[in-house]
């Protein structure tokens, strides 16, 4: 037995340890680390959302087949994505993973691109360190903008990047997101009342899909 399928074995009798009584979770573990892309999928909504970062961890140390980490990785990082940085504990071990699963980026995408992130509480030595970032500039004055009123310091950050900075971009939440593992050049853009009217239109534009969206079809 190599020493990632030996990984694979403990991290499958782990998961069923925490949480076997789940009938789902027991029913796809196993598959999932043996590389079912669905089972993978799977897993990571039957899981605790506690549990779903460490998860993703012994999913990369026991080498999981590509395609079936992507699967899971992809869907933890969109819905639990601290969880996932809190079990890989380092950012080196967080970009490992990212390198590992190799995520594929759009066809469409330029060689050089616009970046922006939102954030409130943070210092700016802090806020251009986070990882996730938006290829939309109202996206990140709405996040900016959306606990401002409780943290305080909201902040609005651009970057000038290159696609290959880019560890994934997905767009599962309409957000636009694009993973930065590397701290961007990035400078202040805009001002508090600027922000406020970019979230407001952003939060119109949500509001009105959502509308269209429940309207019966003809």
């Amino acid at each position: 037995m190599s020493i990632h399928e030996l990984e694979r074995a403990l991290a499958v009798r782990s998961i069923l340890k925490a949480e076997g009584t789940n009938p789902s979770v027991a029913s796809s573990a196993q598959a999932a680390f043996d590389g079912d892309i669905e089972a993978a999928f799977a897993l990571s909504c039957f899981l605790e959302n506690h549990n779903r970062g460490t998860v993703a961890v012994m999913m990369w140390r026991g080498r999981v087949k590509r395609e079936a980490f992507r699967a899971f990785f992809v869907s933890v990082w969109s819905h639990d994505h601290h969880h996932v940085i809190e079990a890989a504990k380092t950012r080196r071990t967080l970009a490992a993973m990212f390198r590992y699963a190799d995520f594929p980026k759009p066809t469409d995408m330029p060689e050089r691109l616009t970046v922006w992130r939102g954030t409130s509480k943070l210092s700016q030595r802090d806020a251009v360190r986070g990882y996730s970032w938006t290829l939309e500039r109202d996206i990140a004055c709405w996040f900016a903008m959306r606990h401002a009123d409780i943290n305080g310091a909201p902040l609005v950050l651009r970057a000038e990047i290159k696609k290959a900075d880019v560890a994934l971009f997905h767009d599962d939440r309409s957000e636009r997101e694009a993973v930065l593992l590397r701290p961007p050049a990035a400078v202040v853009c805009g001002n508090v009342a600027d922000w406020q009217t970019a979230a407001n239109n952003h939060e119109a534009a949500k509001n009105e899909l959502q509308r269209a969206m429940l309207q019966p079809s003809m």
